[in-house]
């Protein structure tokens, strides 16, 4: 019985120090291969590095030898538009939708945000100007400013971006160039 004994205190001890070094090594798991579990655009974009294949509903990442070429022409890419993960993922699966978005309904050609600002996720983000901190674009579509009225019966706007103001008062209201109404105000 002490010799069984004996052999089981020498296989453990034996044993116990590849089980020690096995445990000091770090099980690392490539980032990349993650991509290939996600079943849906909104998971898949979750990630950086993984890209959506729209006609295989499949999540890939470029970044892999074997995924090269995949899908090249109906990939969605993992945009970062510095809104919240959960956020960047929506708006790179609807971004095709998301871009008419950027136009005002009335208007039947032009400039996505009127020209003066940049559509991120179906929305304007209106431009800044350092140089002038208290010139200001805003409206849904960047529409709006404080500064295009320099007439002696201007306020602090805001003034619509198709609205010009004569010297006597009046202003005109313009769409796609062509004059919408006529306004005489006193």
């Amino acid at each position: 019985m002490q010799c069984s004994r004996v052999k089981v205190a020498f296989l453990f001890l034996s044993v116990l120090p590849w089980t020690i070094m096995a445990a000091k090594r770090p099980f690392v798991m490539d980032e990349r291969w993650v991509c290939a579990v996600k079943v849906s655009c909104f998971d898949c974009l979750k990630l950086s590095q993984c890209s959506w294949c729209v006609k295989e509903n499949k999540c890939f990442s470029n970044e892999l030898w074997g995924n090269k070429g995949l899908c090249v022409n109906d990939t969605i890419e993992f945009t970062d538009f510095g809104l919240s993960i959960v956020e960047n993922a929506q708006c790179s699966c609807q971004s095709k939708e998301n871009e008419d978005n950027c136009f005002s309904p009335e208007v039947t050609k032009g400039l996505k945000c009127s020209g003066r600002g940049t559509c991120v996720c179906g929305h304007c983000v209106c431009d800044t100007d350092a140089a002038n901190p208290s010139k200001m674009i805003m409206g849904e579509y960047c529409e709006y400013d404080n500064f295009s009225c320099d007439g002696p019966k201007c306020t602090e706007g805001p003034y619509h971006i198709s609205q010009v103001y004569e010297n006597d008062g009046s202003f005109k209201v313009y769409r796609d160039d062509s004059l919408v109404e006529k306004d005489y105000s006193s």
